[in-house]
């Protein structure tokens, strides 16, 4: 019996979609998944835990990748929930880990418009929250990164910013 020439590369092919399977497995039996970073969000007098968003880590000798929705899936889904407040103070970021932070960022990823934005960085995971007109009101989304020797993560802040000063 012959082997034809297509086979070759397809079993080729199927092995190697089955050794990535076991890398980044969606199950996580040895909880990769349970030594991710987590966010909270202290704003005025209140804190609040951020949901997460895509990632990668590595913990244990296993690693776990997800790859989040855009914002408006995770909004109309109620997985984001927005955070209503007036504006004219200091937002300041907590990432938890394990271990040592190596680069964070926070980007404006959408604004009433539907477009990104600028932030103004105070300090270390800070940032000033404007005040608004009323033209300037609606959802502020913004994307706040971390990475650690494990990998990367992602979380989601929502704000609703209504016109005045809190």
């Amino acid at each position: 019996m012959s082997i034809g020439f297509g086979f070759v590369p397809r079993l080729l092919l199927l092995g190697v979609l089955l050794a990535g399977a076991g890398c980044g497995s969606a199950q996580d039996p040895q909880g990769a998944a349970s030594s991710l970073p987590t966010a909270s969000v202290t704003m005025h007098w209140t804190t609040l835990d951020l949901p997460r968003a895509s990632y990668c880590w590595e913990s244990g000798g296993r690693g776990v990748c997800a790859d989040s929705p855009g914002v408006d899936v995770l909004l109309h889904s109620s997985y984001l929930k927005p955070y209503r407040t007036a504006g004219g103070y200091s937002v300041h970021i907590a990432l938890q880990a394990g271990s040592q932070l190596l680069h964070s960022a926070i980007l404006l990823v959408q604004g009433p418009d539907g477009k990104p934005g600028a932030i103004r960085m105070t300090g270390p995971l800070t940032f000033a929250l404007p005040v608004v007109p009323p033209d300037g009101a609606g959802l502020y989304t913004y994307e706040v990164d971390g990475t650690w020797d494990e990998g990367s993560v992602s979380f989601y802040l929502v704000l609703e910013l209504i016109p005045g000063v809190a």
